[in-house]
């Protein structure tokens, strides 16, 4: 019994030394690892101080993009108002030159009207002047053939 404690003994020693042997391992990849994670952190903080001046650039330049939009909004109100006048002007003068050419327009017509009625009068007046002479001529035609039919001259 004794020689099995002995070899339980033994047997429980070479596993307490390749269970430390294995600690030894897992401590060197625990001290590899720390030294990684200490590597990483330090990286994450020189990124960490690239972003920030980054954001810090980003902010600047929203700033500067600010100004330029507002500035760039008031000329835009001004030219807006500018345009505004100009149409209000050129409504007003094209309203005001439909209104004159509208008065020319009215008058030229009734002259035209006057003139037309004229000439229709002019026009009715030979006319029936012509139409008289017609009727002369047919009367004095029937008349002549009336006489003529009714003389023996040929007869």
């Amino acid at each position: 019994m004794v020689e099995n404690n002995i070899h339980s003994l033994v047997k429980d020693i070479a596993t307490l030394k390749a269970d430390v042997k294995a600690s030894g391992q897992i401590h060197q990849r625990l001290d590899d690892a720390i030294v990684r994670l200490t590597d990483i952190s330090s990286s994450i903080k020189s990124m960490l101080a690239v972003h920030d001046e980054k954001i810090n650039r980003v902010d600047t330049s929203q700033e500067d993009l600010y100004s330029t939009f507002e500035t760039r909004r008031r000329e835009w109100e001004l030219d807006l108002k500018e345009l505004h006048n100009r149409i209000s002007t050129q409504g007003r003068e094209l309203r005001e030159a439909i209104q004159d050419t509208t008065m020319v327009g009215e008058r030229q017509h009734k002259e035209h009207a006057e003139a037309m009625r004229k000439i229709n009068e002019t026009l009715d007046r030979r006319v029936g002047i012509l139409e008289k002479w017609r009727w002369l001529i047919i009367g004095g035609a029937i008349l002549l053939g009336f006489i003529i039919t009714n003389m023996d001259i040929f007869g």
